[in-house]
């Protein structure tokens, strides 16, 4: 489908970071860049965060090579 975000791994992270910067105040577009990408390393970085992308995007055999099952 042309359209299809629970198709895009990225449209999950994107959504939460578009939640956290449309409460922020943005200066310039550099303000917005290092806010986005602080987010970004963020959310990527947390376990809880990848561990849904996985289960979501993963085959069975790479879920459990990634997560160690």
């Amino acid at each position: 489908p042309p359209y299809s975000p629970d198709l895009n791994p990225i449209e999950f992270i994107w959504k939460s970071i578009k939640k956290v910067i449309s409460r922020e105040f943005i200066i310039d577009i550099d303000h917005m860049r290092d806010l986005i990408h602080e987010k970004f390393m963020e959310y990527s970085s947390k376990i809880s965060f990848a561990k849904r992308w996985i289960e979501k995007f993963l085959s069975e055999k790479q879920k459990s090579k990634m997560l160690g099952v």
